[in-house]
């Protein structure tokens, strides 16, 4: 009968996908209608959003699970391991609570959520549930953030200690459980607790769904027809100039597509008042890979940034010397970027592709240090302004940026093949 009742539930959310952003839209913001102004206003916003984390767990394990098991035992496999789900982040918020006590409990309330994300993604249980369990947990990277952010926001007294239905609605909130941002909890409860159209108007939400839409619907589906799989894997042998276009036009590709999805993201939150940080800032205009960063995945390079970048360079510092402070930084960069890697993914490409990164930010700090020694506060400034450089730097940045990006969009068996195919 469980079986039954879940796949009734289901089989919409897999044939009509609209329904994943119409949910959200309608559920959440009657309950914030009809709960708003009272103490018990949190409570509806976090069932909703927990029933909607569930239905999207299930439907994504079902599907990807369906074609290798028997469909009841696949649901109820399903139906546990989003218990599990739950019943961890619950673990999380009681540790949560213990955050600001004396010993080991804030150490604790940090990495806690960080080991699970690497016991369960990185280190899977062969045979729970398929060869890949972390299937079954929608988000769990986005959320595993989120949620050390907050530890960190509660530690500071940047926000009061949440209940646990203000948690659950953050942990779980349907918009950005998937895709993300990652963005913080003071956002989040600031206008969950005041509802300011000032800041989410309800045209400007509406436009951006339109504009993400467009982007990821039309703009990604054609350009993906000439990335790296579509172009170079097809069975034919290709030339230098095939390779040339994939290089070019996937980080446009990948642009459109993630931008696209966040946009959606943004404009759903904004429709029901949920303020979400901005995760792009016109990337391809940067005129360097600090910049870049900067600019891309921003909610990506903020926490990381809060979370480890700013204590490891204090702790360099203090560890080296004032004078080693510029090898602390270029050292942590490139370690950052190495956890950049590893999160998209556990292959081997995704690591050289964060050591890329980190390597390409670490050779622009120390050529920032060398050109303002060189020419003096004036000549760099002038060099900031000089328009010809500008333009020079942007393509050079895209250029570095677009080859590295053929370490993230394949894995190394898919690298093997492009070269054979080519060769």
């Amino acid at each position: 009968m469980l079986e039954i009742l879940i796949l009734l539930i289901c089989t919409p959310a897999l044939v009509f996908i609209p329904a994943l952003l119409v949910f959200p839209l309608f559920a959440i913001g009657i309950t914030r209608l009809f709960g708003r102004g009272t103490r018990y206003a949190p409570i509806p916003f976090a069932v909703v959003n927990v029933a909607g984390a569930f239905v999207l767990c299930v439907s994504a394990t079902q599907a990807a699970l369906k074609a290798n098991y028997p469909d009841a035992h696949v649901v109820k496999a399903a139906f546990i391991a989003y218990l599990g789900y739950l019943g961890l982040v619950l673990v999380n918020y009681w540790l949560l609570t213990h955050a600001k006590r004396t010993g080991r409990w804030p150490l604790a309330a940090l990495w806690t959520p960080i080991l699970m994300l690497i016991g369960i993604k990185y280190l899977p249980l062969y045979g729970m549930l398929s060869p890949n369990p972390a299937i079954a947990f929608v988000g769990l990277s986005y959320l595993t953030f989120r949620i050390c952010y907050l530890v960190q926001e509660v530690q500071n007294d940047v926000v009061a200690m949440p209940d646990v239905w203000d948690y659950l609605s953050f942990a779980f909130f349907l918009p950005t459980m998937s895709v993300g941002p990652i963005s913080p909890f003071r956002l989040f409860i600031g206008s969950l607790r005041n509802l300011d159209r000032n800041v989410t108007p309800i045209w400007r939400s509406v436009q951006r769904i339109i504009v993400g839409l467009g982007k990821y619907i039309f703009i990604s589906t054609l350009l993906s027809q000439f990335g790296y799989a579509a172009l170079l894997l097809d069975g034919h042998p290709h030339g230098g100039f095939d390779l040339l276009i994939a290089i070019l036009v996937y980080p446009v590709y990948l642009y459109c597509n993630f931008s696209g999805l966040c946009d959606m993201v943004i404009g759903v939150s904004g429709l029901m008042g949920i303020e979400v940080m901005e995760n792009f800032d016109r990337p391809f205009s940067s005129r360097n890979f600090q910049v870049f960063w900067s600019r891309w995945h921003i909610s990506l390079s903020s926490f990381m940034r809060d979370m480890m970048f700013t204590p490891m360079v204090k702790f360099l510092a203090a560890r080296f010397g004032p004078g080693n402070l510029n090898h602390a930084v270029a050292a942590t960069i490139v370690s950052v970027f190495l956890v950049i890697g590893v999160w998209h993914g556990a292959g081997v490409n995704f690591v050289l592709f964060g050591l890329s990164q980190g390597l390409g930010v670490a050779a622009v700090h120390y050529a920032t240090i060398y050109m303002k020694k060189r020419l003096g506060k004036a000549g760099f400034i002038a060099y900031q302004k000089n328009r010809a450089i500008y333009v020079a730097a942007c393509i050079c940045t895209y250029l570095y940026f677009a080859l590295s990006m053929i370490l993230f969009a394949n894995s190394w068996d898919q690298l093997g093949k492009i070269f054979k195919a080519i060769a």
